[in-house]
């Protein structure tokens, strides 16, 4: 009777893999690496703890799998080659605008990988932080180059490359934490609305452009000035 009980809850190899994996992406989410278990994460998966180790032969290639079931997108390829197309044509909003989307959509998407990657950053964890370093450090030296090339253009200020990059990250993830992390109250606005609307910040500040009043009032300053001027 034990046995019939086995088999019929007995999963394809694939399967439990599978569900070994998003078990322990929650563990990993909640606990970090150093806080969680094999053991916690065969039971909150209702299998024994051996039965991991057919899979994954340590809790690091565990680890591992996770940040690359959930790294590496499907549709990353796509996402590049839309942008590539955005610096082509110097499409500055376009590259920028991007990027912050892309940011935006994985808190969205996949907020408990967010969360894994924030504990491997505070635990130090050299395996989490390779892992990240393998996957966007390309992605950042594309946009670094794209930077670089628009300022000896002139489209963009003449400051430190890294700081642009920074600021550009900063404020999607930011806006990801305090929204999917930190669950505070967001804005009714969409992501692609909020994408825009920080483009648009990154490129043109918050300041207001001068009304024409202001303006007329500039070029009719020095014109009445000269006028004394020629008087006096």
């Amino acid at each position: 009777m034990l046995n019939e009980r086995t088999t019929q809850h007995r999963m394809p190899a694939a399967d439990r893999q599978r569900q070994l994996l998003e078990v322990a992406l929650n563990a990993f989410s909640r606990r970090g690496f150093k806080g969680t278990t094999t053991k916690e994460i065969a039971a909150a998966a209702g299998v024994a703890e051996a039965v991991i180790f057919q899979h994954f032969p340590s809790k690091e290639a565990l680890y591992s799998a996770v940040l690359e079931l959930h790294l590496g997108t499907s549709d990353e390829q796509q996402w590049i080659e839309e942008v590539s197309a955005c610096m082509e044509r110097n499409d500055d909003e376009g590259v920028f605008g991007s990027f912050i989307r892309r940011i935006l959509n994985s808190y969205r998407c996949d907020p408990l990988i967010n969360r894994v990657i924030l504990f491997a950053a505070l635990e130090g964890h050299e395996q989490g932080l390779a892992r990240m370093q393998k996957e966007f450090a390309p992605i950042f030296e594309k946009f670094m180059e794209y930077i670089a090339r628009r300022q000896r253009e002139g489209a963009l200020a003449d400051c430190n490359p890294h700081s642009i990059m920074i600021g550009l990250g900063g404020i999607a993830h930011q806006y990801g934490l305090i929204t999917q992390i930190f669950r505070a109250p967001s804005p009714r606005i969409s992501d692609e609305e909020m994408a825009q609307l920080f483009t648009r910040i990154l490129l043109h500040g918050v300041q207001a452009p001068p009304s024409s009043e202001e303006e007329n009032g500039k070029t009719q300053k020095p014109a009445n000035e000269s006028k004394r001027k020629a008087k006096d």
